[in-house]
């Protein structure tokens, strides 16, 4: 389907693959009892039974009757634990079935609790000043760009802090968004603020003939070296680091894409880009922008572990801003598609005119 400017996007949900975990982060405290639970061990403990003695279970880890019920009761509450038969807890089906995926749960359980105290300490801010709670917030001191320009070990601490966060997130982010490009179609492929490398590589794991280069910091790009030793199809991407929005970017892409990356930008920054990004693709090229739309605040208030988009809402853009600014740099054949991820995902591509369509 080919959007035009201000029509009506298609919505998608992704494919059995990926992970819908926040179902069972939706209450703060629930989530404080599944953090306790993985830091334990005990979930480790349920996760090699079948089911156990609650009791057992109790005494194995010093809990008395009260505290026991209390912490087994709020897991079962938020669909975590389950009560097969009177006086035993598992692990319910659903939650086992995204135990895999346990590093996006704790990245989750660790980014809500600091975007949580943020909103609660700063909310006034939050709504009528938002420089002022940037300023304050502990989740905009970690986003520190200033930091990635020169490497030094104390910044490459400070900002291996976000980079984890942030590839946690497109190690299953990324899947919808390549399911729906194809990388396969291009040779390649040119990743703009390509962070730790993750969404490249996997694009490469898909596309045997694709070879990518991430553009980003300097302080990034030695993260991102890092993130991709010894992975096989690291070998096919390349870190160049630079500042994209001064200077020269490579050219001879015939796929370039942003992920997660033109938010952060106001929105004459953001055009500039996409114009620097048309200027590295080749004629008839295709350029992906995969970006978070706005929540629907009107449609559901969030839950507890939505903070973590939360705090970032005003920033998000509908997807009308991106096709408009595509059009006006004589980009075709727009298509704009909305991906029913945890939070709403826009997918928008375009061609460059020229070359084979």
């Amino acid at each position: 389907m080919l959007m035009p400017i201000g029509g009506r996007q298609a919505s998608e949900v992704p494919g059995p693959d990926f992970p819908f975990v926040d179902r069972f982060l939706e209450s703060e405290v629930a989530a404080q009892a599944l953090t306790f639970a993985l830091a334990s061990g005990l979930i480790d403990r349920l996760a090699r039974r079948s089911d156990m003695a609650a009791a057992e279970l109790a005494d194995a880890f010093r809990l008395d009757p009260p505290r026991s019920a209390c912490l087994f009761g709020l897991l079962v509450g938020a669909g975590v634990a389950a009560e097969p038969a009177p006086g035993r807890i598992a692990l319910s089906l659903a939650f086992r079935a995204v135990l895999p995926c346990r590093d996006l749960i704790e990245a989750k359980l660790a980014f809500a609790a600091a975007a949580s105290e943020d909103l609660r300490r700063h909310f006034p801010a939050f709504v009528s000043d938002l420089p002022a709670f940037m300023a304050a917030s502990r989740t905009f001191e970690l986003f520190r760009y200033d930091r990635c320009f020169e490497v030094t070990p104390e910044n490459l601490d400070a900002t291996r802090r976000w980079v984890a966060y942030t590839t946690c997130l497109t190690r299953y982010e990324a899947g919808p968004c390549l399911d729906r490009i194809e990388p396969s179609r291009h040779r390649r492929l040119l990743d703009l603020g390509g962070n730790s490398g993750e969404f490249a590589a996997r694009a490469c794991r898909r596309a045997p003939a694709l070879t990518a280069t991430v553009f980003d910091l300097p302080v990034v790009c030695a993260l991102g070296r890092e993130n991709l030793a010894g992975r096989r199809e690291g070998a096919r991407v390349t870190f160049l680091a630079g500042d994209m929005r001064r200077d020269p970017l490579p050219e001879g892409h015939d796929l370039v894409t942003f992920k997660s990356v033109l938010h952060d930008w106001p929105a004459e920054e953001a055009h500039a880009l996409l114009r620097r990004a048309g200027h590295a693709l080749t004629p008839g090229g295709r350029l992906v922008i995969y970006e978070r739309a706005p929540m629907r605040l009107h449609e559901r208030a969030p839950g507890y572990v939505q903070s973590a988009d939360l705090v970032f809402q005003p920033f998000f853009r509908e997807a009308d801003f991106y096709a408009e600014a595509l059009a006006d740099l004589g980009f075709v054949e727009c298509r704009v598609r909305s991906l029913a991820l945890e939070t709403p995902f826009h997918l928008i591509e375009a061609r460059k005119p020229g070359g084979a369509s």
